[in-house]
């Protein structure tokens, strides 16, 4: 049997496939594997931002609340093994090793790709384990996502906008049919606060069977106090006429209580359907302890340094604005790297508008941005940058130039943040 790193190495090499969006090879691999996606309930997730924090929101409330709970999501930061748990434990490494012995054949005789792989994998490790039910996060879209196999009975759209314009569309409806396609006849249908256009082409893909709930309609939310340590909030049930005071979470930006009070929603309903009761304190407790990882995490203080995966429009703005209440743009350096299919010229405008102290690298990947490609997008706004393609050597000169008045901010990707954690770890 092979080595669990060498399998690794075999699991990856599949990306020379690329993205191949469309549902034909994972119906294979599923229905080779008797479709254990078709054997437990399953919460699917789609949209722009917010998507995989509010996946594990979700799973962490009701793990909290006696469940067995399997959640897939992507990529992950630092060990592949991230990608796919059971109430936080991370898939064992014999059941990858024993699931690519068994099905490599059938994967390479259908050049499946790397996420069709990883997917199917989620999916029978789960009914292996006997879970009570799944949380499952699309990986790129949602119509035509490995992931749309399944027939899940609760669907969740977060914030949808602009994002992977290649493969979704360069309008905002486009985007927006893409990642309803998720939608199942008779599901009930979740939605953060959207834009018009997006709510519009949503409610165009629904069903007379499926039940929609918008966000807005079911909550409120008062954030009371902000800091760099934690958030503390307020929650109206607007369902159940219920007060929740001084909630607390240690995710940063008014942004992460939303996708919080998006998963309280959901994973309310969740129980509701199986006649059980909510418990305020167990969703209390999970909500202060628990934190997922590279989502604007402090990871130093005196001075603070912040990793963030954000890496669109729409998420790089929203930890902007939120650092912009602590640190003025004269004490915010920022180190920055992208990978190539983002709008990299909206991006240095918006970054250029937050901070004079600019330093531009490289993510560890193939699809990474070449440097000096950004470093033209942000002098063409006559911003002056500091070029360090190697990213742990950025981090380190990024790390030893602050002063303890500044604040350094890496973001830009989850390749870039992770192996930066894999480094500090």
């Amino acid at each position: 049997m092979p080595s669990y790193r060498q399998t690794i190495i075999e699991l990856f090499e599949l990306q020379r496939f690329a993205i191949k969006l469309g549902l034909d090879n994972i119906r294979i691999l599923c229905n080779a594997l008797d479709n254990p996606q078709n054997k437990y309930p399953i919460i699917h997730v789609a949209g722009t931002n917010g998507k995989g924090s509010t996946s594990f929101f979700i799973a962490s409330i009701l793990k909290s609340m006696g469940l067995k709970v399997g959640l897939f999501t992507s990529p992950h930061l630092i060990d592949f093994r991230e990608r796919i748990s059971i109430n936080g434990r991370n898939i064992k490494k014999d059941f990858i090793i024993s699931f690519w012995e068994k099905n490599r054949d059938l994967v390479h005789k259908h050049q499946a790709t790397f996420f069709d792989t990883t997917t199917a994998m989620a999916f029978d490790y789960f009914y292996a384990n006997k879970i009570d039910m799944a949380v499952i996060e699309t990986g790129l879209g949602g119509r035509l996502d490995s992931t749309n196999i399944v027939n899940a009975e609760i669907n969740v759209l977060t914030p949808i906008q602009f994002d992977h314009e290649k493969q979704l569309g360069n309008t905002l409806k486009e985007i927006a049919a893409e990642k309803a396609g998720i939608i199942k006849p008779q599901s009930a249908i979740f939605s953060a606060k959207q834009d018009k256009n997006v709510i519009d082409v949503v409610k165009k893909n629904l069903s007379p069977d499926n039940r929609f709930f918008y966000l807005p309609d079911l909550v409120t939310i008062t954030v009371r106090e902000q800091s760099l340590d934690h958030t503390l909030f307020d929650l109206h049930d607007k369902t159940n006429q219920k007060d929740y005071h001084d909630l607390q979470t240690r995710q940063l930006g008014s942004f992460q209580v939303e996708n919080i009070s998006l998963a309280f929603a959901v994973s309310e309903f969740y129980l509701k359907t199986r006649g059980q009761l909510f418990s305020i304190s167990k969703f209390r407790t999970t909500l202060s302890s628990v934190i997922w990882p590279g989502r604007l995490q402090r990871v130093r203080q005196d001075p603070n340094i912040f990793f963030d995966v954000s890496h669109n429009i729409d998420g790089i703005s929203k930890t902007l604005d939120f650092l912009s209440q602590f640190v003025s743009s004269s004490n915010l350096v920022i180190l920055i790297g992208l990978v190539a299919d983002k709008n990299y010229h909206q991006i240095a405008s918006v970054v250029s508008a937050r901070s004079n102290n600019i330093i531009i690298t490289e993510p560890n990947t193939d699809r990474r941005l070449e440097a000096t490609k950004l470093s033209a997008a942000f002098r063409k706004g006559e911003k002056s940058v500091k070029i360090i393609k190697d990213s742990s050597a950025a981090y380190e000169f990024s790390k030893e130039q602050i002063t303890k008045e500044q604040s350094l901010l890496v973001i830009g990707s989850h390749y870039l943040i992770g192996s930066l954690l894999e480094s500090l770890n």
